[in-house]
């Protein structure tokens, strides 16, 4: 059986290499921590945001994902009006699906950066546990990475100390 021993990489696959390890924890952690803000903000929302109905003007479809609603929040008491609000709810709605009508017990997200209204229906928890694994990932990811990268190097290193030639 014959073996080959591994090539060391040069100069440009270490800088690479080394340079998209960080770069694919960031990217994971900064989405993940942004799915755990979703969910922690619409648990807020849900627990103290302005009750009312939501009326659905228009569907937003992805080219894979299912359809996302955005309309016009009214609150119960009629003192909240918010338009182009974004609606997160637990049932999906598809391409080619008519829009239904309004939507009672919403709740109306406070913060008036991201007009968005919750379904008491709606699984914070389940963005809140998706970012945590999107990030733990991400961090999984490239430790395998950079411990592969390493090894894949010390192993190479001993081949040329040991007078082989690596593979080309």
């Amino acid at each position: 059986m014959h073996s080959t021993s591994p090539k060391p990489m040069g100069c440009v696959g270490r800088v690479f290499v080394w340079t998209m390890i960080p770069l694919l924890m960031l990217f994971t952690a900064a989405i993940g921590l942004s799915l755990v803000a979703e969910g922690f903000g619409a648990r807020d929302t849900l627990a103290a945001g302005s009750a009312g109905t939501f009326t659905p003007l228009e569907q937003k479809c992805g080219h894979r994902s299912g359809c996302a609603l955005r309309g016009t929040f009214v609150s119960d008491d009629g003192a909240v009006t918010a338009q182009g609000v974004d609606l997160r709810d637990a049932v999906e709605i598809g391409r080619g699906d008519p829009l239904p009508g309004p939507i009672a017990g919403v709740r109306l997200d406070t913060d008036a950066s991201r007009p968005t209204a919750y379904t008491a229906d709606y699984s914070w928890a389940g963005a809140v546990v998706k970012g945590a694994a999107f990030a733990v990932m991400g961090v999984v990811l490239a430790t395998g990475l950079a411990v592969g990268t390493v090894i894949h190097q010390s192993r190479a290193r001993a081949a040329v100390d040991r007078g082989q030639h690596p593979t080309r």
